[in-house]
C-alpha cells in the first residue's frame, strides 16, 4: 500500500511540475499608422512560454512613396541607423532594406537575456516596469489598447 501511495504522490508531483512549465504559444499582432504622409505597418510576433515572452519578432514596412527622393534618402539613413543600434545589443538583431519608395526593417529580440533592458536604455524600446520576465498577457492588453489587432 505504501508503494502505491508513493507512486501516486510521485505521479502527482511530476504532473504538477510539467504544468508549471507553461504552455508554449505564439501570437501575432498588427497595426498600421499614417502620419504626415508616412504609412507604417508593424507586425509583432511574440513567442511565449506560459505568460513569459521568450522572443519578439517585429516587421516594419514603411511606405515612403509620398516623399521626394532626397527625403526618402534621409528616412533610409535614419532607419539604417536604427538597425545599427539594434545590432549593437547582444540578443537583438535587425536588418533593413529599401526599394521603390518603401523600407522594410525586421527586428528580432531575445527577451530571456538583458537585451530588453539595454534597448530600453538606448530609448529604442519602451518598457513599462521590469524588463525581466515580460508578461504576454499585459503586452497583449497594451497592444490592443493601442489599436493593434490579432492576426489569425
Amino acid at each position: 500500500m505504501k508503494k502505491i501511495v508513493s507512486s501516486l504522490l510521485i505521479l502527482c508531483m511530476t504532473v504538477a511540475l510539467v504544468g508549471c512549465g507553461g504552455k508554449e504559444q505564439t501570437v501575432t499582432y498588427q497595426n498600421e499608422t499614417t502620419d504626415s504622409g508616412l504609412t507604417v505597418t508593424e507586425t509583432m510576433t511574440m513567442e511565449a512560454k506560459g505568460d513569459k515572452i521568450q522572443k519578439i519578432t517585429q516587421s516594419f514596412k514603411v511606405d515612403m512613396s509620398g516623399f521626394d527622393a532626397s527625403q526618402q534618402t534621409l528616412l533610409v539613413e535614419a532607419y539604417d541607423a536604427l538597425a545599427e543600434q539594434y545590432n549593437s545589443v547582444e540578443g537583438a538583431s535587425a536588418t533593413g532594406s529599401s526599394s521603390d519608395g518603401s523600407y522594410s526593417l525586421d527586428v528580432t529580440i531575445d527577451t530571456t537575456g538583458d537585451a530588453v533592458s539595454q534597448l530600453a536604455e538606448l530609448g529604442i524600446l519602451e518598457v513599462d516596469g521590469n524588463a525581466k520576465g515580460i508578461s504576454l498577457k499585459k503586452t497583449v492588453a497594451g497592444l490592443e489598447a493601442s489599436g493593434y489587432t490579432l492576426v489569425e
